[in-house]
């Protein structure tokens, strides 16, 4: 254990040290990819890992592919729209007006993701801060930390907007990659040290996929969304490098979510925890008294970093919407308490799986408008591709389930 310990603070800080240095910091390709990268790279992965193993057992890394392979079909479609629908954008028609309807769902679907980030975030910060110190878990809640950090966002944007906050939480990506990275080591250097003794086996585990199992699994698809981002910021970045940073970065994120599960499955079968967001911190600790709190750390900073990025930027979507008839300083607490009455009514489960529905349906109007594009061009293989990512989309927001 102490061998492990050593490894994951090794990793920890030498990635930081890397990602952190002047030359990444500056680099026009990484500022590129941070605010996908941090959208996508939020600790749900990591807590929604039991879930996943639970229901698909040995097979998880696998199904951890094919939800990142769908997710990378349906940026494929939002990297053709950038080519072929920004040029013409503000042109009047039916697409246009398909865009626009997009949009709105993209703000429901973002302020859904924001109560589910900062409430899973809530859930862990309960679990590793009060239990221990032995805090009445009926006075505080993860319900009740998410409407806190939920009301001062709104009241921050409104007095003073959320600029400087976003320009921290972009830089809190760098230790959120570092800190996953680590995690992830610790746990295959965890699989070494029993392999080293004689002991590691595969484990198993492989249960029958139920209908109920595979609805499960499509209401996860917001785990691996968050790459649009890089659709909405053209007002920064060129389309070629937009383009290209939101591949770099959902190829970065398909790495880390299919090792997570792979390094972890022997965890899982040795200490069978309850299969519910909480139940990697108990996983953790078994490899290294540390992952714990670096858990804890990386959902503090990757959560509220992506909940700031996102009210931050949904905010310019908003305001696009009303045609700037709401001032802008009103939009964030508009977004704040929408995220606050979705906190108030699901749990993380059920707000994963709403907020998968929802940004099911934006993602297939984004497949319209692609569609309609592919067609002027008489882009007919584009046409195929895109109707099938559409279908996928329409399955899911039809049959995407929590429990």
């Amino acid at each position: 254990m102490v061998v492990i310990t050593l490894v994951v603070l090794a990793t920890l800080i030498g990635l930081s040290v890397v990602l952190y240095s002047s030359r990444v910091q500056s680099s026009k390709r990484y500022q590129a990819m941070v605010v996908p990268l941090a959208d996508i790279m939020d600790i749900g992965f990591v807590a929604m890992t039991p879930i996943i193993v639970g229901i698909t057992g040995i097979d998880s890394p696998l199904t951890m592919i094919g939800l990142c392979a769908l997710g990378y079909a349906t940026g494929w479609v939002m990297r053709y729209n950038i080519r072929y629908f920004e040029p013409v954008s503000t042109v009047k028609g039916v697409i246009r007006s398909v865009a626009r309807v997009s949009q709105g769902a993209l703000v429901v679907a973002s302020v859904v993701n924001v109560a589910y980030y900062l409430q899973l975030m809530g859930v862990v910060v309960v679990l590793l801060v009060a239990v221990p110190f032995d805090i009445d878990g009926g006075a505080v809640s993860g319900t009740g930390v998410a409407v806190v950090v939920l009301v001062a966002l709104g009241l921050i944007g409104f007095l003073r907007g959320l600029e400087e906050f976003n320009e921290l939480g972009e830089r809190t990506t760098a230790f959120n990659l570092a800190a996953v990275s680590a995690i992830i080591v610790g746990f295959l250097a965890y699989n070494l040290q029993v392999a080293a003794a004689g002991n590691w086996s595969l484990p198993d585990y492989n249960p029958p996929l139920t209908a109920q199992g595979a609805r499960q699994l499509l209401g996860f698809f917001a785990l691996v969304q968050g790459f649009e981002a890089s659709r909405y910021m053209g007002r920064q970045y060129s389309a070629e490098r937009r383009m290209r940073t939101m591949r770099d970065a959902q190829i970065i994120a398909t790495i880390a979510f299919v090792l997570f599960p792979a390094g972890a499955l022997l965890l899982f079968a040795q200490v069978q925890p309850d299969l519910e967001p909480t139940a990697i911190v108990r996983i953790g600790a078994v490899a290294s008294p540390v992952l714990p709190w670096l858990i804890l750390a990386l959902a503090i900073g990757s959560q509220a970093s992506a909940a700031i990025n996102t009210i931050s930027s949904r905010c310019d979507v908003l305001l696009n919407l009303s045609n700037e008839a709401i001032p802008r300083r009103f939009t964030f607490p508009v977004l704040a308490a929408g995220s606050i009455a979705v906190v108030l009514v699901t749990d993380v489960l059920t707000a994963v799986a709403a907020a998968s529905r929802v940004f099911a349906i934006f993602f297939t109007l984004q497949c319209l408008i692609a569609l309609v594009l592919a067609n002027r061009h008489d882009h007919r293989r584009q046409a195929v591709g895109i109707i099938l990512v559409g279908l996928a989309m329409v399955i899911i927001a039809i049959f995407g389930l929590a429990t």
